[in-house]
């Protein structure tokens, strides 16, 4: 692949002809919607036309509620190599908490298009709503901590699930290590069965990032700790 920036003048037929693409196939992968407006300066991805042999293979995912349209889901498996469920919970005393909408029907037609379903989880307690104070409770107890594994594999085995992904926001500072080290013991845990355990991560320009969404996200510690 290669980028071009757009120039002065530039369309998107001159630069499809240019580059000898279709223009179709421009717009596409840089999804520039009708009228085709650019921009000068606008980076533009290109394919080189090769066919990637000798490559790490590229993974792509998304996340969905399970009250997610069911045609948008059909119309986007196809591109997708796992599709992250939205969202399960769990209680202080590391209980595990469904998502208010069936999820069946999402795995179902995610194996239907050999895309990997992917159980999120996320401190959401039983109201349904965000609570940072769930994930100190779990991460602080490593009895929680080996209720809320076990459960995740019971559950995971039970729907079909193929892999867990971790989505914590807003860790404390002072819970670094100790969520870094749950991920650790879900991963080892889970892998045993055949589980990935990936891991969400808040975007970080340094490791001395201030801020309640990054303070609590080590990037060493957790890209060793998960898949």
């Amino acid at each position: 692949m290669k980028i071009y920036v757009v120039k002065q003048g530039d369309s998107v037929d001159s630069i499809a002809e240019s580059q000898g693409i279709p223009v179709e196939t421009l717009v596409w992968a840089n999804q520039i919607e009708y009228p085709y407006r650019l921009a000068v300066g606008q980076a533009l991805y290109i394919s080189d036309g090769e066919t990637g042999e000798g490559r790490r293979p590229l993974f792509s995912s998304g996340y969905a509620y399970p009250f997610i349209d069911s045609g948008v889901l059909e119309d986007t498996l196809p591109y997708l190599s796992a599709i992250n469920v939205f969202s399960y919970g769990f209680t202080e005393d590391g209980n595990l908490v469904l998502p208010m909408t069936d999820d069946a029907w999402m795995i179902e037609r995610a194996l239907q298009w050999g895309v990997r379903p992917v159980l999120t989880l996320t401190p959401l307690g039983e109201d349904g709503h965000f609570n940072n104070n769930l994930v100190s409770a779990l991460v602080r107890s490593q009895e929680n901590q080996q209720r809320l594994i076990w459960e995740l594999g019971r559950t995971m085995q039970e729907k079909g699930y193929e892999g867990l992904d971790i989505d914590f926001e807003y860790v404390l500072a002072e819970d670094r290590v100790e969520y870094a080290d749950f991920v650790r013991r879900a991963t080892q845990v889970l892998n045993i069965f055949g589980y990935t355990v990936t891991v969400a991560l808040a975007p970080k320009t340094s490791a001395q990032q201030r801020g309640l969404l990054y303070e609590g996200i080590d990037y060493r510690l957790l890209g060793e700790a998960a898949n």
